[in-house]
């Protein structure tokens, strides 16, 4: 009989991980902005604390020959159901990663336009006011407004 480990186990444990290398970054802020993060992650670790309990009860369910039930539209994590969450985060990784060479906004509409047409949204219409409605929102609130430098991108420094 092969031996099995439920979902929710490694679930927990990339919670764990996430939230200690994040916990390790709010070492390098200023200590009164670093509360409110730390406080964030302590309470996601506890979250990681009780999903890791349900998970262990799960898996010894699982080894006594309880056929595991789902409620709802919930099933088993597969490769199936994760291939929009981790496009997504290869999507915004990439985003991330070009808002350092072209800047905030060509790296915004890049991002929102390939975003969208994963989306399969169809209307150029969409993306006009979608990207343009952004755009301009973020440089009227945050650059006009509230006067924050926004990355420019090594390109145009």
């Amino acid at each position: 009989m092969r031996k099995t480990v439920h979902q929710d186990i490694y679930i927990s444990l990339v919670m764990f991980i996430i939230s200690f290398l994040l916990y390790i970054q709010t070492f390098k802020m200023i200590e009164e902005a670093a509360l409110f993060p730390r406080i964030l992650l302590l309470l996601f670790g506890t979250f990681g604390i009780f999903i890791l309990i349900g998970g262990i009860k799960k898996t010894k369910a699982l080894h006594n020959g309880q056929a595991e039930t789902y409620e709802g539209d919930e099933e088993a994590l597969n490769l199936r159901i994760l291939k929009a969450p981790i496009t997504t985060l290869i999507i915004v990784g990439i985003y991330v990663f070009l808002m350092n060479f072209i800047g905030f906004f060509p790296a915004t509409i890049l991002f929102m336009a390939s975003f969208l047409a994963y989306m399969k949204v169809k209307s150029w219409k969409g993306y006009v006011f979608t990207i343009g409605g952004l755009n301009l929102f973020v440089y009227l609130v945050f650059v006009i407004q509230l006067n924050v430098q926004l990355p420019a991108g090594i390109f145009f420094e």
